[in-house]
């Protein structure tokens, strides 16, 4: 019986995998074949769904928890279309923000949780500091986005816009009180867009609660770029050629195909009424 449970969930997590590589690879904002001036994006898709310590239920293969504790992530994923390096500037020019964040669940608590930072109070924010530099003739002004921010803050409450996105999940008492322990001691002081950002947090959270997410995506950047119909340079040196990162949009584009699958549920309604 062991092993036809061990085979049955190695099986579900193979079809999970590959079926949300498919979903990507249909997903035209955010990815992108290699074009001919160089631009290409990627979601960067992990090897194994689950944690080998994830509680799974061993009918089903999916995820269960104790009575009353869950798991909620928001997201509010900007439209970027990742297709073009024209269209990703332009559409993150419309809309320059995204956020993504947690939610605790506890018999009568709910506690909310975040990381916030490029707030431009301490330097200029990352799409002002990258303008700054193309303007001032620097021949790397993509690596602004390679700066550590000192501006990060820890997020203790509601953030103050509606998600575009609420997934949740059933978790155990364990695996809350790890999640728990884990945001409320971590350092928020710095903020990095590469590897210590909002959705950085939410994905070791959800890690936490057993479970890897698609999160982050790999950018090969043009060593030039059409912007607002006159060429710009964008890196001379080559280290600036691949960028790697955790947004919010790869992140509910996986969160909305894992409902799909049966894994975790669509509580975007239920956060909305909520918080009216």
């Amino acid at each position: 019986m062991k092993l036809t449970v061990l085979s049955y969930r190695f099986c579900f997590l193979v079809w999970v995998v590959l079926l949300t590589g498919i979903a990507f690879g249909c997903a035209h904002r955010l990815y992108a074949p290699m074009q001919a001036d160089g631009w290409s994006a990627q979601p960067i898709v992990n090897a194994c769904r689950f944690a080998p310590d994830a509680d799974l239920d061993p009918a089903t293969g999916m995820p269960v928890g104790d009575e009353g504790y869950y798991l909620y992530i928001m997201t509010d994923a900007s439209k970027w279309d990742f297709s073009e390096a024209r269209s990703i500037l332009f559409t993150i020019w419309l809309r320059p923000t995204s956020h993504s964040w947690i939610m605790l669940e506890s018999p009568g608590r709910r506690l909310e949780f975040g990381h916030t930072g490029n707030l431009g109070r301490l330097m200029p924010r990352y799409q002002e500091g990258v303008a700054k530099r193309a303007q001032d003739g620097d021949p790397n002004p993509i690596g602004y986005l390679w700066q550590t921010m000192p501006d990060g803050q820890f997020q203790t409450s509601k953030s103050d816009r509606p998600p575009t996105f609420v997934w949740k999940i059933p978790i155990t008492r364990l695996k809350y009180d790890r999640i728990h322990d884990f945001v409320n001691e971590r350092n928020y002081d710095q903020f990095d867009l590469r590897s210590n950002n909002c959705t950085d947090l939410v994905a070791k959270a959800a890690e936490l609660a057993g479970i890897n997410l698609i999160h982050r995506i790999r950018l090969t950047l043009p060593p030039e770029a059409e912007v607002w119909g006159r060429k710009q340079r964008m890196w001379t040196d080559p280290k600036y050629r691949i960028l790697e990162f955790s947004t919010p949009q790869v992140l509910e584009a996986d969160l909305r195909q894992l409902v799909q699958f049966g894994v975790g549920s669509d509580a975007t309604e239920w956060y909305l009424a909520l918080i009216r």
